[in-house]
């Protein structure tokens, strides 16, 4: 694995030969089968170099039209019969290969969206979109435009060296002397291209960042006029990859050329051996058509195998890219992608520090303890470190010093996190929900939106079936707080994290914090308290001041202190609502 700065690892080309050979054998049978079809198709249009060398031998003996007519009708059968079958193997191939990159894909996409937050943001943002658009599209482009292509010829040319051979040994070893060039010129453009073509993918991943970076930050640059410096960055960046660009295509040409001439050099010893050997009467001039059509079937077939080579090595690096991404998911510092404990365990943070990358520490030697079923909250002035905490008890990274176990197993596994951002995906009201569990028939969603208090979603235009997004039902802030809520019912974890989840509540206060003592009932739960309400509520109340851990407690215990909650409470009274 060789991971990049500020990028994702990438595999190293023995993994991920490894891992495409895992997913082919996975599919053996089929892929058997469709190598099958396709050599059948390329042995049957094999027979046509020596059919139209019966031709020759036809007209130049005058053996009467009976025999032209008896083979050119077996060429065209063998002309139908090639292609029915090239056709068949082709689809066949292209079927298994886009259906391994359909689980490729998924396992990317599942990989990324489980990634702990601290691997995603010190990573480009448009190197995770570049992996999962044009990486996906350069392998999918090679899957169905060049493999089938590449497999028919490659079979072409071994059978055709065959059949020059059954002509005449010598015939086919006169064709041989264009493959020294043909191995040098291979050589030399695999060796300069691999490296090329990974530069382009990192110089566009580099240029796609700096466009992000630009268009977030937009009000920022005009405040500050600086969108003259932005744009020359995304125009030096550009620039780089354009230039890199053009490093491949120069490497095209010359590999290209080179295959022009081994297949001048190729032909002429195959004339010149023909003539040769017809003089002494070794071959007859039949016997020396094919074989100068056998080798002229060649020129399309090697030109097919090589110059696919460009295509191929675009693929290969990304092939490498998406593996890099799938392995991290089997990182054992990663996150786990299935559910844990069914009943609520407990909470241990034992001496946690964290600190983000470039900055100072957001936790300092962080303990404490949550009963299994019980709640905590978080409370403490922005930047205290509360959301620091919860999205670390979450699984949403690791420790830089310390350990949070949860359960016996001490797996971030089964724990669900709600944030204060709210999030609204393109679909209706029912993908939306069943985006915590696809499986959840319209009544199981009915009965969550009612339990969360979220009836006011069943009373949309079209119910579950209402169009959410752009250009869809338009809704708060508050109502997707709501939603999200609603998910954390389905989903049914036996963890749940919320990150000041009513932060958005506008006039939806007391349905969300309705929907929140819901949502925390039966489980262990950690909330970072947005009301103080909310703190009251929990069973155990931690005050975090400069990500120390200043006072913990219940709520009388911490009102009795007279100390920091006790303050923000008395402060915060006359204008809690009831």
């Amino acid at each position: 694995m060789t991971p990049a700065h500020g990028l994702l690892p990438i595999a190293d080309p023995r993994r991920t030969r490894r891992e495409l050979l895992r997913r082919l054998g996975a599919h053996r049978v089929r892929f058997c089968a469709a190598l099958l079809t396709l050599l059948s198709g390329t042995a049957v249009t094999l027979a046509t170099p020596p059919l139209l060398g019966g031709v020759v031998d036809a007209v130049t003996d005058q053996s009467g039209r009976d025999r032209i007519t008896t083979l050119g009708i077996a060429l065209l059968l063998v002309a139908a019969t090639g292609a029915a079958l090239a056709l068949a193997g082709g689809r066949m191939l292209i079927t298994l290969i886009q259906d391994v990159l359909a689980a490729l894909r998924e396992d990317v996409f599942e990989t990324a969206i489980h990634l702990p937050v601290s691997t995603l943001e010190s990573s480009d943002s448009s190197d995770v979109v570049s992996r999962v658009t044009r990486d996906v599209e350069a392998i999918s482009e090679a899957a169905s435009d060049v493999l089938p292509d590449l497999t028919g010829a490659a079979f072409t040319i071994g059978l055709s060296l065959v059949g020059l051979a059954v002509l005449d040994p010598r015939l086919a070893l006169a064709g041989l002397v264009c493959l020294p060039v043909h191995v040098l010129a291979t050589r030399r453009f695999l060796t300069r291209s691999h490296v090329v073509y990974g530069d382009v993918r990192r110089l566009e991943s580099a240029r796609g960042q700096s466009v992000i970076e630009a268009v977030h930050g937009a009000e920022t640059i005009r405040a500050y006029r600086t969108q003259d410096q932005h744009l020359g960055e995304v125009a030096r960046r550009g620039a780089l990859a354009v230039e890199r660009q053009r490093d491949g295509v120069r490497l095209r040409n010359r590999f290209t050329g080179w295959l022009h001439a081994a297949e001048f050099l190729g032909l002429a010893a195959v004339l010149m051996t023909g003539y040769a050997l017809l003089g002494s009467g070794a071959v007859t001039l039949g016997a020396a058509t094919a074989a100068a059509l056998y080798f002229h079937r060649l020129f399309g077939p090697v030109g097919a195998l090589l110059g696919s080579l460009d295509d191929i090595q675009r693929a290969t690096v990304g092939l490498a890219r998406l593996v890099g991404v799938t392995d991290l998911g089997r990182d054992p510092g990663g996150t786990a992608t299935e559910a844990g404990a069914t009943h609520p365990p407990e909470i241990e943070v034992k001496g946690v520090s964290y600190a983000y990358d470039g900055g100072g520490p957001a936790l300092s030697e962080v303990s404490l303890h949550v009963s299994a079923g019980s709640s905590l909250a978080l409370v403490g002035a922005s930047g205290s470190g509360k959301s620091t905490l919860a999205r670390l008890i979450a699984g949403q990274g690791e420790p830089s010093e310390g350990r949070i176990t949860v359960g016996d197993a001490g797996t971030p596994a089964g724990r669900y996190l709600v944030t204060q951002e709210v999030h609204l995906f393109n679909g209706t009201l029912a993908d939306n929900l069943r985006i915590a569990r696809p499986t959840a028939t319209d009544d199981e969603l009915r009965h969550a939106l009612r339990e969360a208090g979220a009836d006011w979603a069943l009373e949309l235009e079209s119910g579950l079936d209402t169009p959410l997004g752009p250009g869809g039902a338009p809704l708060d802030d508050g109502a997707v707080q709501h939603l999200a809520l609603t998910r954390v019912l389905l989903a049914d974890p036996p963890v749940v994290v919320l990150d000041e989840a009513t932060a958005e509540s506008g006039t939806r206060t007391g349905s969300l914090l309705g929907a929140l003592e819901r949502v925390t009932r039966g489980r262990t739960s950690v909330i970072v308290a947005h009301r103080l309400e909310q703190a009251r509520a929990a069973d155990h109340i931690v005050i975090l001041t400069r990500g120390r851990v200043a006072e913990q407690g219940g709520h009388d215990e911490l009102l009795s202190r007279a100390g920091r909650y006790a303050a923000l409470w008395h402060a915060y009274t006359p204008a809690a609502r009831p």
